[in-house]
């Protein structure tokens, strides 16, 4: 059992939860890029699912990088006993990820003026480049993670893990 500010998280809540919510996000992400690479030709089909992209990466983001803001708040912390070693062996935030939450609050989140500002050529996602970043992630997750308290389903995650 792990305690929280709610008080204890059971071991049966955390592995409902990494096998229903987090599975959902992860396979959702490695899904959506996966769709992206292939090219939609349909401007409204392409726009839908680059929406996607940009919120399944933002909720992984937070899940694994943000601390929680509310005592329901699920984080990455919850399932990791050696904190130092999840800390030393992930991917950098700011190194592979500030400039995707950047863009994202720029450019999708919020609708602002500055829009108008951003060069179409600076409007192209560059998907590719923070797939493997997030694949990194997920591995270190996967193995530094208390797999007791890890749903069996996130091991089938592996398939998009290898690409």
């Amino acid at each position: 059992m792990i305690k929280d500010r709610m008080g204890i998280i059971h071991q049966e809540r955390l592995r409902a939860f990494s096998g229903e919510h987090l599975y959902y996000e992860l396979n959702m992400f490695f899904g959506v890029t996966k769709r992206l690479g292939e090219g939609a030709h349909d401007q409204y089909i392409y726009s839908a699912l680059l929406e996607s992209f940009v919120i399944h990466t933002s909720l992984i983001l937070d899940f694994f990088y943000k601390p929680p803001a509310k005592a329901d708040d699920a984080t990455v912390m919850h399932f990791i006993k050696d904190i130092a070693r999840w800390k030393k062996l992930r991917p950098s935030y700011d190194k592979y990820f500030r400039k995707f939450h950047r863009r994202r609050s720029r450019e999708v989140v919020h609708l602002s003026y500055k829009r108008l500002d951003i060069d179409a050529s600076e409007k192209l996602w560059n998907v590719e480049k923070i797939v493997p970043s997030i694949r990194e992630l997920v591995r270190v997750f996967l193995k530094v993670a208390d797999p007791d308290l890890l749903h069996p389903r996130l091991y089938q995650l592996e398939n998009f893990l290898k690409e």
